[in-house]
C-alpha cells in the first residue's frame, strides 16, 4: 500500500474519532432505543471498551502510516485524546462533559497497541529494538 493512501486512511479514522467522539449526547440515547443495540447498551462499561479499542486502532494506524515506534506513539494519540475531552467540556450544546475515566480508556487502548507494536517489532526484527 502507498505511503498517500496510509495516510488518507489515518487521517480519515482521526476525523472519524472526532466525528464519534463529538456528536451530541442525545444521538446516542436515540440508539440505545433501537431494538437490535439494546443488548449492548446494557454491557457495563461497554463505551470504555470501545474508547479502548478505538484508541488502539489509531495507535496501530499511526504506527503503520509513519513506522513511529518511539514514545511519539502515545504521545500523539493521548494529546488527541485529551483534546477530545476538552472539547467535549466546551461545547456545551453536545450535552456532554470532560471525562477523565474516557482519558484512561483512551490511554489503556494507545498503550496495549504501543505493546502489540513493540513485540511485532521484536519479533520482526529482534536487533533493530
Amino acid at each position: 500500500m502507498h505511503n498517500k493512501t496510509k495516510k488518507i486512511i489515518f487521517f480519515a479514522y482521526v476525523a472519524f474519532v472526532f466525528y464519534l467522539t463529538l456528536l451530541p449526547q442525545e444521538n446516542f440515547s436515540k440508539l440505545s432505543k433501537i431494538r437490535q443495540l439494546e443488548i449492548f447498551f446494557e454491557i457495563d462499561n461497554l463505551d470504555k471498551v470501545v474508547h479502548c479499542g478505538m484508541f488502539g486502532l489509531m495507535t496501530i494506524l499511526l504506527f503503520l502510516t509513519y513506522k513511529i515506534f518511539d514514545i511519539r506513539l502515545i504521545i500523539f494519540p493521548f494529546l488527541i485524546s485529551f483534546l477530545i475531552e476538552i472539547l467535549q467540556g466546551t461545547l456545551t450544546f453536545l450535552h456532554r462533559s470532560f471525562d477523565f475515566v474516557d482519558l484512561m480508556a483512551n490511554l489503556s487502548g494507545i498503550t496495549i497497541a504501543y505493546i502489540l507494536v513493540t513485540y511485532y517489532l521484536q519479533y520482526k526484527n529482534p536487533q533493530k529494538i
